[in-house]
């Protein structure tokens, strides 16, 4: 179990790697950080912050998509414009990162107060029943959307019960497999950006790949899940 402080410090630890862009890991690790201190904020009943730490997020996962999306092998018109949209989301969260809002941002991290062990574990009974809801929603529709509303709930319940001390092998290991087929979503949605004609046979061809890895990814997690296919 780690302390709300060493997640702060684990965000601050990270910044200069993801204001370098030398390791897609920075910026995936500043994302872990501002995940889990959005949870000790839920589970300390505190809304403060929490906008901020959204803004946050929000502006490393564009950078985050499009690295992950460039791991695969692109065709080569796709991966050229999403360079560009790279080198745009990196510059605008470079200019996030050196703010003076940033450093507001940290400072008040810093003071968060320790957890109410009791009203802590009551949010998150309330955190649990929400994702119990997920889970029957997906059994009379699963669709991806549903899936990936269920996947976030799932984190949240999982970095609650890590900050509770409580075990959370389970939903770690849900996590990781709802985790491949969020980044195939991804990938099909940067995709469908592009430009395509029917004379661009290999981006064709990509598509068609990348829409039957999806479907195979959907049919995995439902079974995960105990759904079926």
């Amino acid at each position: 179990m780690r302390e709300a402080e060493a997640w702060v410090a684990h965000l601050e630890a990270h910044l200069p790697l993801a204001l370098s862009g030398e390791d897609p890991e920075g910026v995936h690790q500043v994302r872990v950080a501002g995940r889990r201190l959005r949870v000790y904020l839920e589970l300390l009943g505190l809304r403060v912050l929490k906008d901020d730490l959204r803004f946050l997020l929000r502006q490393a996962g564009r950078v985050r998509d499009l690295e992950v999306a460039l791991g695969w092998a692109l065709p080569q018109g796709v991966r050229g414009q999403l360079e560009a949209e790279l080198k745009g989301a990196r510059e605008a969260l470079s200019g996030l990162l050196l703010s003076p809002w940033m450093g507001g941002l940290l400072r008040a991290l810093r003071h968060l107060p320790p957890l109410d062990q009791k009203r802590a574990r009551g949010r998150l009974a309330r955190l649990e029943g929400r994702l119990k809801g997920l889970w029957r929603d997906l059994k009379e529709e699963a669709s991806p959307e549903g899936l990936h509303a269920y996947r976030r709930m799932l984190r949240r319940v999982r970095y609650a019960k890590e900050f509770l001390g409580l075990p959370a092998r389970r939903e770690k290991a849900l996590q990781e497999v709802l985790g491949e087929l969020n980044d195939l979503e991804v990938l099909w949605r940067l995709l469908l950006t592009y430009p395509q004609s029917p004379a661009d046979e290999e981006t064709v061809r990509f598509l068609e790949e990348m829409e039957r890895a999806r479907l195979q990814a959907f049919s995995r997690a439902l079974e995960e899940l105990g759904l079926g296919r």
